[in-house]
């Protein structure tokens, strides 16, 4: 008995506790972050991935709800946004209460009298009840668990979505600027030329298996929108204009309106009329009932005021599931036996692009792709052309034509030509791209883009695409090409190393970049001293020594 006092009264060695206490603390700290890491980039990262390509409420947890009271009149979905907010909230309250839990497991090791019921008079009154002070000193720690763990979290998030980590760096950050980003684009000449004026189509090609022949200038409708728009329209038709490209969620339905209104004034067996599977707010997830394809295709019909479109894509795709959902595909079946469309296509330019664009080919269900393509575009995707158009006989739309200036202020390229002029007669220089779409939003745009149809490069207009591109030369390292990847023999990943100086000079994230290039297994320190054999391997015409050198400089500060 009275050994067992003594061992109930025992004082436990101080320098064991703090021995064992401290090494508690940092592996509940390790076990909070980790798994808000793993949880943000697993879970919110996803939501925010999918958000960015703007598929419709349906597609998000409580999403249509959501939308409803949140965002009633908001042109676009924001359950995915929602969704990874309310899991980052999570994450943060799970974090903190879990390092609360661990590190009360963590003192009850380190000092078993203050858990030990039969030890009460020793350590006082209050039983198990934690002292105040005690409860001050959780909710603190628990508290700056939580902030650790939103951190964490939001740095998943984050690598996941917009930086790719862990996907090849297929993020939407740098797909979006290289890709996709309008910032930047010159769009419209600062002079509306005389000698423009009245310009027709002077060209016409074959749109694959579809067996339509399509102006080489397409009406991209993504901006129309407003009473007056439908002018543009009906301007650009009587001008030779026959393939005009609208979708629902293009001005949040306003485009499909103006065109709507436009067909009025134009005879609609001499207008190829593309849209989209999806709503004014986003694209149909995959999984979407095939009743609700066939309703959103009837929604369109009843704002273009026509009984049946030419064409329905599969909209901004950026997963074979979306692409292959046996339900679109009989929605599609369904319709084309009712009337209502045509043909099938898919549109494509997300980072997922090269997968996607192989498995339409390889489906052969696909009469049409559209794809992102303009000059000094990844050296993959000449090849992908080649095979829709040689094995499929698809029929090829470039769409993305003005070259994005990414993240440079280039609205202040002017030239005595017009630059857009230069980019549409580049890309119809491939015999085997049907036609380019270009989005039409004023009437300049009739004149000046179709001044350029049928005319081949002539050297003013391969100097204008040079200057441009030397503008962006030297951190436009195009997605999805690896051209100069095999040429390193050290095996610097090259496109990486300059991806994360690109994060750090243009867009201000300099500690994620950092981080980032500290996690590369080989980073450019190996190219100090080498002989440069990845020198002219780049087909844009980076000098990437110089470039991967100065990154190795850049981002090793403070490292």
């Amino acid at each position: 008995m009275a050994n067992s006092t003594a061992e109930r009264g025992a004082t436990v060695d101080p320098t064991k506790a703090r021995g064992r206490g401290p090494i508690g603390s940092l592996r509940a700290w390790a076990i909070v972050l980790v798994g808000a890491l793993v949880a943000g980039y697993a879970i919110s990262g996803e939501y925010l991935y999918h958000a960015v390509i703007g598929l419709d409420a349906s597609a998000f947890p409580a999403g249509e709800w959501v939308q409803r009271t949140l965002a009633p009149g908001a042109p676009n979905a924001v359950g995915g946004a929602v969704a990874a907010l309310v899991t980052l909230v999570t994450i943060s309250l799970t974090g903190g209460f879990l390092f609360v839990w661990l590190r009360r497991g963590a003192s009850a090791d380190a000092d078993p009298a203050a858990v030990d019921p039969s030890s009460r008079a020793t350590v006082g009154t209050a039983g198990d009840r934690i002292e105040p002070p005690q409860a001050r000193r959780a909710f603190l720690a628990g508290s700056a668990a939580g902030l650790g763990a939103l951190a964490s979290g939001t740095t998943g998030m984050l690598a996941n979505a917009l930086f790719g980590v862990g996907k090849a760096g297929d993020g939407w950050l740098s797909v979006g600027q290289q890709v996709n980003s309008n910032a930047g684009v010159v769009k419209t000449h600062p002079t509306w030329e005389p000698a423009w004026h009245g310009a027709r189509v002077k060209a016409y090609g074959r749109l694959g298996r579809t067996d339509w022949r399509v102006s080489d200038t397409v009406l991209g409708a993504g901006r129309l929108r407003g009473d007056e728009a439908w002018k543009i329209v009906k301007t650009a038709f009587e001008r030779g204009v026959n393939y005009v490209d609208t979708a629902p969620d293009y001005s949040t339905a306003g485009s499909e309106l103006a065109v709507g209104r436009a067909l009025r004034e134009i005879p609609r067996d001499q207008i190829f009329l593309a849209t989209k599977f999806c709503t004014p707010l986003g694209h149909l997830p995959e999984g979407t009932p095939v009743a609700r394809y066939e309703e959103v295709v009837n929604e369109s019909l009843a704002r273009l005021g026509t009984d049946y479109v030419d064409l329905v894509h599969v909209h901004s795709c950026d997963e074979t599931g979306r692409l292959m959902d046996p339900n679109v595909h009989e929605a599609f079946d369904r319709l084309k036996q009712a009337g209502k469309v045509r043909f099938l296509g898919v549109s494509t330019h997300t980072p997922r692009l090269v997968e996607v664009a192989s498995r339409a080919i390889e489906s052969g269900r696909f009469d049409v792709m559209m794809l992102a393509y303009h000059h000094g575009i990844w050296p993959l995707l000449p090849a992908l052309i080649d095979r829709a158009h040689d094995e499929q006989d698809m029929g090829i739309v470039a769409m993305k034509t003005l070259k994005g200036a990414k993240h440079r202020n280039l609205e202040s390229f002017h030239d005595a030509d017009s630059y857009a002029q230069a980019a549409l007669k580049w890309v119809h220089e491939n015999p085997k791209v049907s036609c380019a779409v270009i989005s039409f939003f004023e009437l300049q745009h009739v004149d000046e883009y179709l001044f350029a149809s049928g005319g081949r490069l002539a050297q003013n207009d391969r100097e204008i695409l040079r200057r441009y591109d030397q503008a962006i030369v030297g951190s436009y390292c195009a997605p999805h090409c690896g051209a100069c990847l095999s040429s390193c023999p050290e095996g610097v990943p090259i496109h990486d190393v300059l991806r994360h100086r690109m994060y750090f000079e243009d867009y201000h994230a300099e500690r994620d970049a950092m981080e980032l290039y500290a996690k590369l297994p080989v980073n450019a320190s190996a190219c100090v001293g080498c002989s440069a054999p990845c020198l002219g391997s780049c087909p844009l015409g980076i000098a990437i020594p110089e470039r991967t050198q100065g990154a190795h400089a850049l981002l090793s500060l403070r490292a």
